[in-house]
This record gives C-alpha cells, structure tokens and sequence, in this order.
C-alpha cells in the first residue's frame, strides 16, 4: 500500500516556513494566509494545493486506516497559544461532481463517491495549544465490494474553526482518490521470450519494464507504458513490438499460487493456453510472494507434440519472469 509519509512531512515542513509570508507565492494563491502580523493567522489542508490526492488500497475485508492525508496545518510562523478547533464537512458529492467536470471525465472514467456505509472520518480536529498541525486517518472497513476498473473519492471541507482563525480559502478542499489494488499490483521488470513460426528458434530474450494492474482480488492485466497499451511485449521482426487485441490478465491461485493467464482485450478472437514450455516439459507457471515475482508461459496454437505445440510450425508462445520493482 502507498505511503506518502516522508513527503509529507517535507511538504508540511515546506507550508510551516512558507505558509505565512505575504510575497507574490501569496498573491498567486500558493500559500493559503496572510502575514499574521497585518491579520490573524488561519489554517488549511497542506495536499488541497494538489487537485487530488491519490491513494491506492488492498482488496480486504479488514479496515485500512489511511493516515497522513487528512492533516491540517497552522498557516502560522508561531505555534498555537491555545487549542484550536477544527470543523470538517464531508463535501465529497460536490468535490467529485467539480472534479469530473472539470476534467471531462464521464461514463466509466468519471470517479465516484465513495459510499459512505465503507469508511468513516472524524470531522471535529483539534491542533493543541503549542502544536502547529493535527491529522485524523480515513478508515475504509471493506473494500472488496468495489469495482477494481473504477476510481472512488473522499471529499472534505474545512468549514469552520474558532479562536478567531481563518480558513485558507484556496486550502480548505481535499479531495482523496482512491483505487483498489492487489497484492500482485505493482511495476515489473520484464525478462522474456517469445516463439513464432517465422522467428528464431530457440528465440532472442528480452528486458522492458511493464505494469500490472489490479483487475479483481486475484488478477492483473498486463500494461506496457513504452506502448501505452494493455499488452504483452515480444521480439518480433528485429525489434520490441506487442499483438493487437491482445491484453494478458494473470489469475493467481490464493491457495497454491499458480497463475493462469488469458486474453481479456475486448472483442478478442484469439484465448491462450498454459504453455509446456521450450524444453518439452510442463512449465510451472506461478507468482513466488517472497520475491513478488511471476513466472508464466502462455500461447496459443500449442500441442502436446512438441516443443512448440505440434510440428511447431503455427504455435506463438510468451515464457515471462516478472520481477516487482515498486508500486505504480
């Protein structure tokens, strides 16, 4: 799961320094206040200077706290005298409405609200007498009744706050985004091979860097960023390319972890088999949790004859070790 924790913590150092001066940051909505010496200081969401703050979360049953999002700032040079109260609204209907909008995103690009019956926040915030900021987590109790292809969002407001403080109006909206991803999520150095009738034989390996992206609790679709596609790389005709209509999705085994992959491109005509391997013998494709990687064989036009299905002159087949390098 993604934690943005350290860069938090420079971006809250960074508003604490920042967040009180009057300079052309100011009066270009950078900051959020004033110089408190001309007027009272205030407070504001550090992460509302980012249109949306994105978090990415476990397909579980259990309760994931997600800290370090919802924290509020003293927009002040000076710690508070005293305790300073905090009110937050959830705006999420109105903050998701504005953000698709703005951005043009409808149908099944459009984020939707989170239903509230999944998480809950506390909106009553207190930044204690010599404190300078205050954090509450967003709990979501379960996750896996959401939809893996969809984005879904938080929204809260700062709507009041006492002492005499004000509220940092271009501060006072964030907007927490979430999408739901595996344990097989993540980004992947890719070492591979790929067999076709009028290629090599044995054939050239390959390394390209892919993504794989969370498709339901126990699968992932593979995505080549270098093709801006959902794809499956290969060596053919002397240089990197991929099929089209083709979209490998790995389905793991919770119980054994081995992993059957398939074509889910839409419209697609041709479905793979597991592949038995350049050596004649079955290959045990599967995801090893310890090292976060796969090892697959997939194809289609494969026999049991031969290496490479039959008399090996139709068959295609991908032998994949995917190694996880970090999250995406």
């Amino acid at each position: 799961m993604k934690k943005i924790t350290t860069i938090l913590a420079i971006f809250v150092t960074t508003f604490v320094m920042t967040g009180c001066l009057k300079d052309k940051g100011f009066d270009n909505n950078t900051y959020g206040i004033n110089d408190p010496d001309t007027q009272p200081p205030g407070v504001g969401f550090p992460l509302a200077s980012k249109s949306k703050v994105d978090f990415g979360l476990d397909v579980s049953t259990s309760t994931q706290s997600v800290n370090d999002i919802v924290y509020v700032n003293l927009e002040s040079g000076v710690a508070a005298s005293s305790a300073i109260n905090i009110t937050l609204t959830n705006n999420t209907a109105a903050l998701v409405s504005a953000y698709n909008t703005a951005n043009g995103l409808t149908g099944t690009s459009a984020i939707l609200a989170l239903p509230p019956a999944l998480y809950n926040v506390a909106l009553s915030l207190t930044i204690p007498a010599g404190g300078r900021n205050v954090q509450v987590p967003v709990n979501v109790l379960n996750t896996t009744s959401l939809d893996p292809n969809r984005q879904y969002a938080v929204g809260l407001t700062i709507s009041a706050v006492d002492g005499g403080y004000k509220i940092a109006t271009n501060l006072d909206d964030l907007l927490i985004v979430f999408g739901v991803k595996n344990a097989y999520d993540g980004k992947f150095s890719l070492k591979g091979r790929f067999h076709h009738p009028s290629g090599a034989n044995p054939p050239a390996t390959f390394s390209t860097n892919v993504e794989m992206q969370t498709t339901g609790p126990n699968s992932v679709k593979m995505y080549w960023p270098l093709a801006a596609a959902f794809a499956s790389p290969m060596i053919f005709g002397g240089s990197l390319n991929y099929f089209g209509v083709q979209e490998p999705e790995f389905t793991v085994n919770p119980g054994t972890n081995s992993v059957v992959v398939q074509n889910v491109a839409a419209g697609a005509a041709t479905f793979y088999v597991m592949g038995i391997g350049f050596d004649n013998a079955g290959y045990n494709s599967r995801w090893v949790p310890s090292t976060k990687t796969f090892y697959a064989c997939w194809g289609y036009n494969l026999g049991a004859g031969g290496a490479y299905g039959g008399d090996g002159s139709a068959a295609r087949m991908w032998i994949d070790t995917l190694v996880w390098t970090g999250p995406r």
